[in-house]
């Protein structure tokens, strides 16, 4: 079978592989896929800024969508024939995660990920897509929905009539908007792009957009929400922008930090952390059962993500080169011809 490989020496180097088809293990499934859905953690490891090098090479990727071709011995949720996407981590059943089961996410750091025509995953780490849902747009929620679900619903226990506040309009940024807003909640994006910004509002409906390049953003947001400051923060950007985010804070805030676009290290002021009651959780992926609990939601406020631009098979380098460019809206998506 046909997959894509990197040694995480640059995305030039990626690679188009031949493998021999995966063998179905006790408790496994053997899926066709039709379409993988690519994030900035991809970007990282064919460059090796996550994971350092990949000796041997692995396969790239981590959301898929395709049908299961073969069954596993003990296997009773799944058949064949069935449209289902995967959990990113191939061990995180539910709860807490674990160290162990930390190191099974598919697609860096010496795990094989999605990005091939055939692959084998533990039945217990997908989910089935919703039925409304074509398979490109059921590829795009493993990763950037399933984050955004965990920092404004699972951690972020957002409520209708709360203010949300999230940073740029990449996959995990527009999930937010679309899963605040089904659950009746007000949302503030930050862009650098008039036009993005225009789009959000129109097309997701976000209530306020505001322009990050402007450091006094945080009175912005103050001003906004009548003076008491946003009660979620889904910060994809990290750096200063974590410490900003949290000046546009009110009382009993959540901040969900999942990103560090702007950077490693934050300053931040810890009066206001302290006299706001302000809540940060470090945001790392979600278990299979809160895959479900999303796939659930989504099938019954029939959602459907932003797709940007979807590309074919052979042409993986381009796809890279198109997200690491940083002008999609929405997230990038390539058809695995199954």
């Amino acid at each position: 079978m046909r997959c894509w490989t990197t040694d995480g020496s640059g995305i030039s180097t990626l690679r188009m592989d031949q493998r021999p088809e995966p063998a179905v293990g006790a408790g496994e499934v053997k899926i066709d896929v039709h379409a993988v859905s690519l994030n900035y953690r991809d970007l990282l490891v064919a460059s090796g800024a996550y994971g350092g090098a990949q000796d041997p090479p692995i396969v790239v990727a981590s959301d898929m969508a395709g049908v299961v071709s073969e069954v596993g011995v003990g296997v009773t949720d799944f058949r064949e024939g069935d449209r289902v996407l995967n959990a990113p981590l191939r061990q995180w059943p539910a709860g807490r995660l674990n160290r162990g089961w930390s190191k099974t996410f598919v697609g860096g750091q010496g795990v094989d990920g999605v990005l091939a025509e055939q692959v084998t995953y533990p039945a217990a780490s997908l989910a089935k897509v919703p039925g409304h849902l074509d398979l490109e747009a059921g590829c795009t929620f493993p990763v950037a929905g399933l984050t955004a679900w965990a920092a404004v619903v699972t951690h972020g226990r957002t409520r209708p009539g709360e203010w949300v506040l999230v940073h740029g309009t990449g996959g995990v940024s527009l999930f937010t908007v679309q899963l605040a807003k089904m659950l009746g909640a007000r949302v503030i994006v930050s862009s650098s792009s008039p036009e993005k910004a225009r789009r959000v509002r129109q097309k997701l409906a976000a209530d306020q957009t505001i322009d990050y390049r402007d450091e006094a953003w945080p009175q912005a947001v103050r001003e906004i929400t009548g003076g008491r400051g946003v009660d979620v923060v889904v910060e994809t950007a990290g750096g200063p922008t974590l410490a900003r985010s949290i000046q546009s804070c009110g009382y009993g805030a959540r901040v969900g930090v999942i990103g560090v676009l702007d950077g490693l290290q934050a300053m931040v002021n810890v009066f206001q952390i302290v006299m706001h009651q302000v809540q940060l959780r470090g945001i790392y992926m979600e278990s299979a059962a809160e895959l479900s609990q999303l796939m659930r939601a989504v099938e019954t406020a029939q959602l459907q993500p932003v797709i940007d631009r979807a590309f074919d098979f052979a042409a993986v380098p381009e796809a890279y080169a198109y997200l690491q460019a940083g002008q999609h809206m929405g997230k990038v998506v390539i058809r695995c011809g199954a």
